[in-house]
């Protein structure tokens, strides 16, 4: 990042990981999540400590719920208290794409891992 001159580092993750675990709801946490994707989960708790170890960058890592193709709404939520812990969370790419985008200039979440979803 450094040789490149890239200021901050927006990366995806995913609800239910880190503090955000139980967030996506009830279906992906007791079933998709251990039985269908605990490698997926398990990479990306690595990939979130990697980066926050990071001392000399600049970063933002994005947890969206559960991704679908739809369109963009433009009406997500996001922070440190979105998701369900019964009902599935879900959110579109474009709507990810949206948010991470303006991560790039905004500082309200430098250094944090935010979510997002409906």
């Amino acid at each position: 990042m450094k040789n490149c001159g890239a200021a901050r580092l927006i990366c995806e993750s995913s609800l239910g990981v880190g503090d955000a675990v139980g967030r996506l709801g009830l279906p992906a946490t007791l079933l998709f999540v251990p039985l269908i994707l605990p490698f997926y989960f398990w990479d990306r708790v690595r990939q979130e400590t990697l980066i926050a170890d990071s001392i000399d960058i600049d970063w933002v890592i994005v947890r969206p719920a559960t991704l679908t193709n739809g369109p963009a709404r433009g009406d997500y939520r996001h922070g440190f208290e979105v998701g369900s812990y019964i009902w599935l969370s879900r959110v579109s790419r474009a709507d990810v794409a949206d948010f991470m985008l303006k991560q790039l200039n905004d500082d309200t979440y430098a250094g944090t891992a935010p979510g997002i979803c409906y």
